[in-house]
């Protein structure tokens, strides 16, 4: 078991790593509960492999638990199912020395963060990310929240989770799509951040894939490691470190909104990725050896380099004018300069950003 510290804001987050934790979970988390009631949060798909077990185990610390459940995929980060948490914390009169427990994917995490943030404008919660995408990047970083009609993540609050536990015996029984979805923001933290950890995937590729345990536990602890690192230094995103992480979202978010949901987040931030090497290498930021190393790394892991189904340049850039990162009306674009280092750019001529999505068909 593995088990590290990281201070967002002098806001003390646990991350603890281990098989059959969630068997553990009340155990192990029990530190951090004062008495106060639990409100387990998952969706359909995940409640019936592991809820039960998360539920006992508060029960056994003598904690009062219940159980919401959202219905699986995007459409349940919403407004409307928002309220429906409201209802239950209502129901069960959660107060201030309760907390939230997210057990499932990035979507209950990014739920569940956010009814904890907002109700009775802040209580605390944990979350149990069962998919490797929500382990190696929404896990950590404190960024909650629901989409709405306009863009992808429009609503929501910077709200730190008190406690992350990751059981990798959970990802083990992913489908492969899930897996290697999962991959895409794995692969980020590496191209942006660490080209050592870019190596790592390439070597150990067929372990991945293989979901050996040990090689899956140093994967999600060198994600967990690299995107909390980031976060410290720019917790709310205001300094600008942070944005390095969104490398590949901004034509990724876009697509994921225009085809209404219909690839999965992972795979549009891939597309995304590979998007913003070749606008770097267009602008001169990047060598073409390394725009082609970005491309077979990912195609490697199975994600998409191309998408014949999609929309109109006018259509993405409607959703690209909407991103959260535009300031002054001009969107601020993560791009690579080395392979491990980015430059952020707000001056991309329009007939670069046409011709780079034009590339993706």
């Amino acid at each position: 078991m593995r088990t590290c510290d990281y201070v967002f804001d002098g806001h003390t987050c646990r991350v603890t790593i281990g098989a059959d934790l969630l068997r553990a979970a009340g155990e192990v988390i029990s530190r951090c509960a004062r008495g106060g009631k639990v409100l387990v949060v998952s969706d359909s798909n995940v409640a019936p492999l592991y809820a039960d077990a998360v539920i006992a185990s508060f029960q056994r610390v003598g904690l009062e638990c219940r159980l919401a459940v959202a219905p699986a995929g995007e459409g349940s980060k919403s407004l409307r199912q928002l309220e429906v948490l409201y209802d239950a914390l209502a129901s069960m009169q959660l107060g201030r020395d309760g907390f939230l427990v997210a057990v499932g994917g990035g979507v209950v995490s990014d739920l569940t963060g956010f009814a904890a943030a907002t109700w009775l404008r802040g209580v605390d919660f944990v979350t149990c990310p069962t998919s490797l995408e929500a382990a190696v990047d929404a896990s950590v970083g404190g960024k909650t929240g629901v989409n709405h009609h306009a863009g992808k993540n429009l609503i929501g609050a910077f709200h730190q989770p008190a406690d992350v536990l990751v059981d990798p015996t959970c990802l083990r029984t992913l489908p492969r799509r899930d897996l290697v979805t999962g991959l895409a923001e794995s692969l980020k933290h590496g191209l942006i951040e660490d080209p050592a950890f870019v190596s790592w995937h390439e070597s150990h590729r067929e372990e991945i894939m293989a979901c050996r345990a040990e090689t899956l536990e140093e994967l999600v602890a060198r994600n967990i490691a690299i995107k909390a690192g980031v976060v410290e230094q720019d917790t709310r995103e205001r300094s600008g470190v942070r944005e390095r992480l969104n490398f590949g979202h901004t034509i990724g978010h876009a697509i994921e909104g225009s085809c209404e949901y219909r690839l999965r987040h992972g795979e549009c931030v891939a597309l995304g990725m590979v998007a913003a090497a070749r606008m770097s290498r267009s602008l001169g930021l990047l060598g073409g050896d390394d725009c082609a190393r970005v491309e077979a790394l990912v195609r490697s892991f199975g994600l998409p380099v191309h998408y014949d189904d999609l929309a109109s340049y006018d259509a993405l850039a409607s959703y690209i004018a909407g991103d959260k990162k535009v300031v002054a009306s001009r969107v601020r674009w993560v791009l690579l300069s080395a392979i491990g280092a980015t430059v952020t750019r707000n001056d991309v001529p329009e007939e670069a950003i046409r011709q780079t999505i034009e590339s993706l068909r």
